[in-house]
């Protein structure tokens, strides 16, 4: 009989092997099987989890038109600030390699169609934004989306400086609900109809139980309508009683960047472990910022392509 002795490890594993072995006995051969346990070292290699990250790039080669819609009515004036200090915050995020023009509105959709002002360019200074802020946001009604398609349908100004091929981001901000005589499913297929590409912002009083307002309000000053539709456009929604919308405002802004890095959520093992695909095939032309954790495209991936960011993370 055989003794084998068996060591176990941890990163080795162990297989089963028949040994035939033939023994002599008596002037004949008897046949003897034995069972042998034998250690065969095989290599593990480490797993790692897979992350991956999926963007798709704007369309925004020919710019983007902005349209601020507020609501003139006196109990936005302890809003005033926030609204002011809003619209500067955005034309500071805005990205410069895109070509944008921004206005402010009203809510008063009789107001949006006969205002007579030219929209804020790159360049123009936080002067200019509260200039039109005081002169443009005028009039009684709560009705954004009615001001919005009047504004862009039969306001002159607007008919000479909008431009049908590029996208269309909109920021409503209002402490009551949109009371305009469409529906926001209405206003959707609408404004979906205008342009290829809508972004869409509301700044509102939110459920009072999220709210960060200091005194009660009905149902009826709840932007649901104004939510709907940001909520349709994957849009941001942000609290009217918020004490500062710098963070919801710059996240707008960066809705209409066009993607060139990417900020990873893990850090990756190395390297090795990242790959990026644009619509589906590798893409080659970017670098791993290992210090700030992010992929930087040294050229940047085509508009309306879908950008993925794969890796092993520690």
């Amino acid at each position: 009989m055989l003794l084998f002795l068996i060591s176990c490890l941890s990163d080795h594993i162990l297989t089963n092997k028949i040994v035939e072995e033939r023994i002599l006995y008596d002037t004949a051969y008897v046949e003897v099987i034995v069972e042998v346990e034998k250690e065969v070292e095989v290599i593990v290699p480490e797993n790692y989890p897979l992350w991956s990250q999926t963007y798709v790039q704007p369309s925004l080669g020919n710019g983007v038109d902005i349209l601020w819609v507020v609501d003139p009515s006196g109990s936005m004036m302890n809003n005033w600030a926030q609204v002011v200090l809003g619209v500067e915050q955005m034309m500071l995020a805005l990205p410069t390699n895109v070509n944008w023009r921004l206005e402010i509105i009203p809510t008063d959709q009789n107001r949006a169609k006969t205002l007579q002002s030219f929209p804020i360019l790159p360049g123009d200074s936080l002067q200019t934004a509260q200039a039109h802020l005081q002169n443009n946001v005028v009039g009684h009604y709560e009705k954004g989306m009615d001001a919005v398609k009047d504004y862009m349908t039969q306001n002159q100004d607007a008919l000479q400086w909008m431009r049908h091929d590029v996208a269309l981001l909109i920021i409503f901000v209002s402490d009551e609900n949109d009371s305009s005589g469409q529906t926001p499913t209405q206003f959707i297929q609408w404004v979906q109809y205008q342009r290829a590409e809508v972004y869409v912002t509301s700044i509102i009083n939110v459920i009072p139980t999220n709210s960060l307002c200091p005194s009660e309000y009905s149902q009826w000053d709840i932007g649901t309508d104004y939510m709907d539709v940001a909520t349709y456009f994957s849009g941001i929604v942000i609290d009217i009683c918020e004490t500062d919308w710098t963070a919801g405002v710059t996240q707008a802004a960066q809705q209409i960047h066009l993607i060139d890095e990417v900020q990873l959520d893990y850090v990756p093992v190395d390297i090795d472990h990242i790959e990026v695909l644009v619509d589906n095939v590798v893409w080659t032309d970017w670098t791993w910022d290992q210090t700030n954790n992010k992929i930087v495209f040294s050229v940047m991936p085509p508009e309306g392509s879908i950008i993925t960011v794969s890796y092993n993370y520690l």
